[in-house]
C-alpha cells in the first residue's frame, strides 16, 4: 500500500488495465523465452557459443582434401544447426533495444507493484529483480564476449531474475487486484 492506495481498491477500469498489461507482458516474456531457447539455447555452453568472438566453424566439412562450408544435414540436425552467432553489431543493437525495452517493462511492472499489499522490505526486493535481471543479462552478454566465456552464466542468471521478478509481481498483483478482501478499519 502506498499513501492509502491499494490495488484491491482500484476502480474496475484500472483493475482491467493492470491485469491486461500483466497478461500481455507475460505473453511477451513467453515469446522471448521461446525465441532465446530456439535461436541461442538455454545452457551456458549455448550462450557462450553464440557470443564467441569468432564465428564457430563446427559445421565445416572436408571434401576431397578441402574445407567446405556446405554440409548435408538431416531433419534431426536442423535445430542444432540453426543456432545464432551474435556478431558485435547485433550485440550493440540487442543491448540498445533490450536496455530500453526491459527497463521500461520493469518500470511499469514496478509501478503497479508499488500499490501491492506486502511489507515494504519484500516489495523493495521484488521490485528490484527485473531491473537487476536486465543489467545482468545484457552486461553478461558483453562480459561473455569480451572478458571471459565462462561469464555466460550471468546471461542465464539475468534472464532468470527478470522472469522471477515478473512472476512474483504478477502473482501478488493479480491476487491483490481480484482476490484480496478489504480489511475493515
Amino acid at each position: 500500500m502506498m499513501n492509502g492506495w491499494q490495488l484491491s481498491r482500484l476502480p474496475l477500469s484500472a483493475k482491467v488495465f493492470c491485469t491486461l498489461f500483466l497478461v500481455g507482458i507475460g505473453c511477451g516474456a513467453l515469446a522471448a523465452f521461446v525465441q532465446a531457447s530456439t535461436a541461442v539455447g538455454l545452457s551456458p555452453t549455448a550462450v557462450e557459443a553464440s557470443l564467441a568472438r569468432e564465428m564457430p566453424m563446427t559445421q565445416m566439412q572436408m571434401h576431397h582434401g578441402q574445407m567446405s562450408g556446405e554440409k548435408e544435414i538431416t531433419l534431426g540436425e536442423i535445430s542444432s544447426a540453426a543456432k545464432v552467432w551474435i556478431r558485435t553489431p547485433l550485440l550493440i543493437q540487442t543491448s540498445h533495444t533490450h536496455l530500453f525495452g526491459q527497463t521500461l517493462i520493469a518500470g511499469l511492472l514496478g509501478l503497479i507493484f508499488l500499490f501491492a499489499s506486502v511489507r515494504e522490505s519484500i516489495k523493495t526486493l521484488i521490485v528490484a529483480l527485473p531491473f537487476v535481471g536486465t543489467l545482468l543479462d545484457i552486461g553478461g552478454m558483453w562480459l561473455t564476449r569480451f572478458v571471459s566465456p565462462s561469464l555466460s552464466v550471468l546471461v542465464i542468471a539475468g534472464g532468470t531474475l527478470f522472469a522471477l521478478g515478473y512472476a512474483l509481481i504478477t502473482v501478488i498483483a493479480l491476487y491483490d487486484l481480484w482476490l484480496r478482501k478489504e480489511r475493515l478499519a
